[in-house]
């Protein structure tokens, strides 16, 4: 699958886009790990103290669907990587 970033995050990761091999389809929390492990600059922006997973740093989007972390990726999605946005 592809994971693109945008800015910030392709600044941390030192590129735009990685592939990551999926055999089965696996849930956001999961890629999230795989993305830290490829990218350990990006660890600040997936855990907390405690291991826990936080879904408020950066948001994943495929398509145009902002995905939840027990949504599962498949390998032929692009996921993309961006930070969250706010308005007024």
């Amino acid at each position: 699958m592809k994971v693109r970033f945008f800015k910030p995050f392709d600044e941390l990761a030192g590129q735009e886009e990685i592939d990551i091999d999926l055999r089965k389809p696996i849930p956001v929390k999961e890629l999230l790990g795989l993305i830290e492990a490829r990218v350990p600059s990006f660890k600040p922006y997936v855990r907390k103290e405690g291991d826990e997973v936080l879904s408020f740093f950066v948001i994943l989007v495929r398509e145009d669907e902002v995905l939840k972390l027990e949504d599962l990726v498949r390998e032929r999605d692009v996921v993309k990587v961006l930070p969250p946005i706010s308005g007024g």
